[in-house]
């Protein structure tokens, strides 16, 4: 299974994922994203902080850009 990187990108600049995950696919990928946008964002109202506009840069192994997901994507209409 490949490696991905859900590198963080904020006002503050990016915040490097180093460890990475291994996925199946790319729906998996997809909802990694949301799972971890989800907690980050929950983190962030802890701290009284809006992490709604950050967003994740997913890179495969070969540093190739495999997804950008905004946090706020990860957020169910209705």
């Amino acid at each position: 299974m490949p490696v991905y990187y859900f590198h963080i990108r904020s006002e503050r600049g990016v915040h490097p994922d180093t460890e990475g995950v291994r996925l199946a696919d790319g729906e998996a990928v997809r909802r990694e994203a949301i799972d971890r946008a989800l907690v980050e964002m929950s983190e962030g109202a802890k701290h009284d902080e809006d992490r709604m506009r950050w967003m994740f840069d997913v890179r495969d192994d070969a540093d190739r850009p495999v997804l950008s997901f905004p946090f706020a994507d990860a957020i169910p209409a209705g």
